[in-house]
């Protein structure tokens, strides 16, 4: 059963040319990455579904999966936000970390990131905005914004929803 009000959550992924970093608000706190505004990154931030905390704050190349992160894989307790920071194509997913996002619940955003980078190339696209929220068991499809041009941005929240006594905060997509 509900109970109580979704806990907002918006996300912001900076591009180079900002000078702002990426920035994760769920309700009013405020997460941001362990690097400069300049520094380009893929910002990999773990949540425990029973009280919102944070139980992760790692940033990556673009290849490998921080220990920090990659311990929770598999388990519904927990959900990943994965988020560029003023990313160009050097720091694109590929690898351990492009694994971990398609089996953590990435979509279209994903492939149309990998496609249009590598048929129109590294140099002509040069920066990118990537977000994906999800549970880090595979249970439900992520929620994903990606965009080229433009800094990205990506709205949902977090129901609380209590069975037997225990509450989990189950994500939703964001509503007017």
């Amino acid at each position: 059963m509900s109970n109580g009000n979704v806990v907002p959550v918006s996300v912001f992924s900076s591009l180079t040319s900002t000078g702002y970093t990426s920035a994760l608000i769920i309700g009013e706190t405020r997460y941001e990455p362990n690097a400069s505004p300049t520094d380009s990154v893929f910002w990999l931030t773990v949540f425990d579904l029973t009280d919102l905390s944070q139980v992760a704050n790692e940033t990556s190349d673009g290849t490998s999966v921080p220990s920090d992160i990659s311990q929770y894989v598999g388990n519904s307790q927990y959900f990943l936000y994965a988020v560029s920071s003023s990313a160009d194509a050097t720091v694109a997913p590929q690898g351990d970390l492009y694994a971990l996002l398609q089996k953590v619940g990435a979509g279209q955003g994903l492939v149309q990131l990998e496609q249009l980078l590598s048929q129109l190339g590294t140099g002509f696209l040069g920066t990118f905005s990537y977000i994906l929220g999800a549970a880090m068991d595979e249970s439900i499809p992520g929620f994903e914004a990606m965009s080229f041009f433009n800094f990205g941005l990506m709205t949902m929240g977090f129901l609380p929803i209590t069975v037997d006594g225990q509450t989990i905060y189950a994500p939703v997509q964001a509503s007017a």
